[in-house]
């Protein structure tokens, strides 16, 4: 399809649904109109049209095509290429394949992953078309942050697109999970490809319950998981979302890159679900308690343990087992 008709989508995701007359002129959408809108309807894209012309987004297909995402995305790295596979075994996998292809910045998004993982080897599933699920590989000559950074950054940014499409209010449990309502909407995972000769690669993985339905939840984390329609009671525009959120991780990537640890550090601290509460977690076959007085994204938490010092805790092999309000 032409990128004139993927203009008119992006406009319409954008606008809350509506494309006035102005809105297409300066498109330069104003002749064609109707091909543009036959072209699109056959992929799942329905407008229908006002007493005074304005077009309205009224249904979209339930798959995300990836020109959607990509057009006019205006990113410097995340993004470069994005591709959709209707099926995965793992996104991660394919990220690293392109990783070893030295393609920075192509991502990778599945409708359903067969044997998606989180961290410690946990399983990650979701019913097709309800998620967003995708990963990229980035690289640099010297990471100056650990590679833990790299998921906080993923998860600052989830919580910002999060809050800028649907306006809830999303927290980060650190150190990868992003929360809404004390329950995980998302989860980031990264791992650590090490250096080579063209650099040091990372891959970063992201999935994100969107449209998913409470009831189809497995037992084992219906009592902890959620998802955006469950918070709105609505269903959430999955394609918007998804570029809002590599907008946000491009930013932040750059971010992680220059070293830029205190502006990083600030905004989890903003946007931590448990900065001042008392915690246990698990580290190194043995469990802490204490207050959380810091959050330092080169370092780690910075726990006031009960009764005692104050320890940092890497997130490498660290675990949240329990956090609870002061």
């Amino acid at each position: 399809m032409r990128d004139a008709d993927w203009s008119l989508v992006t406009a319409a995701r954008e606008s809350g649904g509506r494309v006035t007359q102005s809105q297409l002129a300066a498109l330069g959408l104003d002749e064609g109109l109707e091909e543009t809108i036959s072209a699109l309807s056959r992929l799942g894209y329905h407008f229908t049209t006002t007493a005074r012309g304005t077009l309205v987004l009224e249904a979209w297909p339930r798959r995300i095509f990836s020109e959607e995402i990509a057009h006019a995305l205006k990113t410097d790295v995340i993004g470069r290429k994005v591709e959709t596979h209707w099926s995965a075994t793992s996104t991660n996998d394919l990220a690293r394949s392109e990783a070893a292809k030295r393609r920075e910045g192509t991502v990778i998004f599945a409708e359903e992953q067969t044997k998606g993982r989180g961290r410690f080897g946990r399983v990650w599933s979701a019913p097709r078309f309800s998620s967003l699920l995708f990963s990229v590989a980035v690289s640099c000559e010297s990471l100056p942050l650990p590679a833990d950074a790299l998921a906080l950054a993923g998860a600052v940014a989830v919580a910002e697109a999060i809050a800028s499409v649907t306006h809830l209010r999303a927290l980060i449990r650190w150190p990868n999970d992003v929360l809404i309502d004390d329950r995980k909407v998302s989860g980031i995972l990264v791992e650590d490809l090490g250096a080579g000769k063209d650099g040091r690669w990372l891959v970063m993985g992201v999935g994100v319950n969107v449209n998913i339905d409470p009831a189809g939840m497995p037992p084992e984390i219906a009592r902890t998981a959620g998802s955006l329609l469950q918070c709105l009671a609505r269903t959430v525009d999955r394609a918007l979302l998804a570029r809002a959120i590599l907008r946000r991780l491009d930013m932040w990537w750059e971010a992680v890159k220059a070293g830029d640890a205190a502006r990083l550090s600030e905004n989890c601290r903003r946007l931590s679900s448990i900065l001042g509460t008392f915690v246990t977690l698990e580290s190194g076959g043995k469990r802490h308690s204490g207050r959380v007085v810091d959050i330092d994204v080169e370092h780690g938490l910075v726990l006031q343990l009960s009764g005692g010092p104050t320890r940092v805790f890497a997130p490498g092999g660290t675990t949240l087992i329990h956090s609870e309000s002061q």
